[in-house]
């Protein structure tokens, strides 16, 4: 059994999280799956920083600036 740790509960967050985006996305449930994706994309941001991966920075935070804009120009 895996220790239970911040980072294990952020991890399998981001996880599930993601799945549902996804699912949204898939079935077209706007602007839900928006919601979703800032905070899948704010989850793995911050496991980025826990695990000191700047890849992972950029990347979602990059994520969280579109979803956001999403949010308010589309």
């Amino acid at each position: 059994m895996p220790k239970i740790t911040t980072e294990f509960v952020v991890k399998w967050a981001a996880t599930v999280f993601a799945l549902i985006t996804v699912y949204l996305t898939s079935h077209d449930f706007i602007p839900y799956n928006k919601y979703m994706g800032i905070m899948t994309a704010f989850l793995w941001m911050w496991l980025g920083f826990m695990w000191k991966q700047p890849s992972m920075w950029v990347l979602n935070i990059i994520m969280l600036v579109l979803y956001i804009s999403g949010l308010f120009w589309a």
